[in-house]
């Protein structure tokens, strides 16, 4: 695989997979309507069914194809499970199917790693990290959102999702120090923009983004401990941490493969 779809792929498994983790991690469940898990189901479920559907192309070409294209395939069918089952009020299935997604993305992960053919493992710990990164900034968004549904929902979830944001921010860091690593990206994407021809431009442009996003998150974390109406003003700055968030790992997944 290769191009922006094949980056675009990796993009969409990250948010699919660090989003369905985030969820089930983060101790909301029990503690929020099920609406919630309703939302995050049906929006990870999306991004998962869009990767399968831009590599299972390359499923047709290669057994490495088949297996990856099988993972976000499976994720994605857990993920409309569990919101099904949530519909149905069929609580304790639905817990059990949302771990299980959690389950099949931590698999899928290596399976897209292989897709590069070399440094297989550095290209998990890539995927791991950016899965954080995306995965806990979807989650706090929507989380923030929440809160104008369930009024009086404990603020002590917002701070906690600020800590996931931070713990993203740090892996999208590693990631993109990882991406250095990888081979330089050919010229063909020069034909896009000429500052792809500059060595290293994507690198320094993740690491400027990554940076960025590190001072949404000292804002977003001092906003969430004040509560009730900074609450909003913390998810104000996490629709800019979502555009910050995804451009920066565009720029670090561009050297992935």
């Amino acid at each position: 695989m290769s191009g922006p779809a094949a980056v675009m792929s990796v993009i969409l498994l990250e948010a699919a997979v660090g989003g369905s983790i985030v969820l089930w991690a983060s101790g909301v469940w029990g503690a929020v309507r099920r609406g919630f898990f309703v939302l995050t189901g049906v929006t990870v479920a999306l991004c998962a069914a869009g990767a399968w559907l831009i590599v299972r192309g390359e499923a047709a070409t290669s057994p490495q194809g088949a297996r990856a294209a099988l993972g976000p395939q499976v994720l994605a069918g857990l993920c409309a499970i569990w919101v099904l089952l949530l519909l149905a009020r069929q609580t304790r299935v639905a817990h059990v199917a949302g771990l299980a997604a959690c389950v099949a993305g931590v698999v899928a992960l290596p399976l897209f790693a292989a897709l590069r053919g070399r440094a297989e493992l550095v290209g998990v710990a890539e995927l791991a990290l950016g899965s954080l990164f995306l995965g806990s900034t979807l989650y706090g968004l929507l989380l923030g959102h929440w809160y104008l549904v369930e009024r009086r929902l404990d603020p002590r979830h917002m701070i906690r999702g600020a800590w996931w944001y931070i713990a993203g921010v740090a892996g999208a860091a590693g990631a993109a120090a990882l991406s250095a690593l990888n081979p330089a990206p050919s010229t063909a994407g020069t034909a896009f923009s000429p500052l792809l021809a500059v060595p290293g431009f994507t690198v320094l442009l993740a690491g400027g983004l990554v940076t960025i996003c590190a001072l949404i998150a000292g804002f977003v974390w001092k906003l969430a401990r004040e509560g009730g109406r900074s609450i909003q003003a913390a998810t104000g700055y996490f629709y800019l941490a979502v555009i910050m968030a995804f451009s920066a790992e565009l720029s670090t997944k561009y050297r992935f493969f």
